[in-house]
């Protein structure tokens, strides 16, 4: 007999540490994830390889560039690189989602009446978040270099036709197949609708990498996402998304001076009118109480294609 037996009268058992094969034959296997795509770190790692793909696309162009900048930085050029590097992710992870490529991206119509108070709304609240970007500024004033990057984005009197191609027609479709189609659809699936819209909203924001327009974007990205919910279709999404940068792109080209909502970055912090002001609170909150009562009146689209059985609101 061991030493072990001798003690205890019984045979000694296993080593410690050393799982017998019995143990090892129960241990629980890892099963593979179930849940919908994209959760959350999924959709962040989408948004990083987008900001990679864009930096990567740019800095490609400006090193094959002759005039050093001339071409690189055309408004064209940007938005031919934004298509590509949202183009690329948007195709892998519809891909990877496994759900084809009708079902994250809905289109049924909406009525008109929707579109003109969605037009309402948005534009109420482009003149109020401009002026929180105002205050913002005036707290966290942005590096100069900053500044006149972003100034050179919208400068759209020198180019009217190509930054308008970038900012009305080129970011709606990118950002709003991404972020209202492939994103969200995800987190209705995974999460509760009011999680799900700060969640999309956050990435958005976090997307444009500029934390004096982050409320800004932020905002933007609650109202989109709640438009897709309540219609069940990506229109309105990108009209409103158009409306909101068509509205940038006009202040670049009116010759009318409204201090703090067309004057240029440049000359320092102004805040808006009282009037302007008055007229973004009468916009956004009618335009608001109009669609929601237009929404309650309608039926609600089939919120099933997107949330699992059980999530609550």
């Amino acid at each position: 007999m061991t030493d072990s037996q001798e003690i205890s009268g019984r045979p000694a058992g296993p080593e410690v540490g050393r799982p017998t094969a019995s143990v090892r034959e129960t241990a629980p296997r890892r099963v593979p994830s179930t849940r919908p795509f994209p959760t959350f770190g999924r959709a962040l790692a989408l948004v990083v390889l987008v900001l990679v793909l864009q930096v990567t696309v740019g800095l490609s162009l400006t090193l094959l560039d002759p005039t050093s900048g001339t071409y690189s930085q055309h408004p064209l050029a940007l938005g031919l690189g934004n298509v590509l590097a949202f183009g690329l992710v948007i195709l892998g992870a519809t891909a990877r989602s496994g759900v084809g490529f009708r079902e994250p991206y809905p289109l049924p119509a909406v009525s008109g009446r929707v579109f003109v108070l969605t037009a309402v709304l948005i534009l109420g609240t482009v003149i109020l978040v401009s002026e929180v970007d105002n205050l913002t500024r005036l707290v966290f004033p942005p590096p100069t270099a900053l500044a006149e990057a972003f100034e050179g984005l919208l400068d759209t009197g020198a180019r009217p036709f190509s930054s308008f191609f970038l900012l009305v027609v080129v970011a709606p479709v990118t950002e709003e197949l991404l972020f209202r189609g492939l994103i969200l659809r995800g987190f209705l699936a995974n999460y509760s609708k009011r999680r799900a819209i700060l969640l999309s909203a956050l990435l958005f924001a976090v997307m444009h990498t500029n934390p004096w327009q982050f409320i800004s974007t932020f905002v933007a990205g609650v109202l989109l996402a709640w438009l897709l919910i309540e219609t069940g279709s990506l229109l309105p999404c990108l009209f409103a998304h158009a409306v909101a940068n068509g509205t940038a792109w006009l202040a670049g080209l009116t010759a009318v001076e409204i201090p703090g909502f067309t004057t240029s970055i440049g000359d320092g912090v102004q805040f808006q009118p009282f009037w302007l002001n008055a007229l973004g609170v009468a916009f956004a909150v009618g335009g608001y109480l109009l669609l929601r009562r237009t929404f309650r009146e309608a039926a609600r689209p089939p919120e099933d294609l997107y949330r699992r059985p059980g999530l609550t609101a």
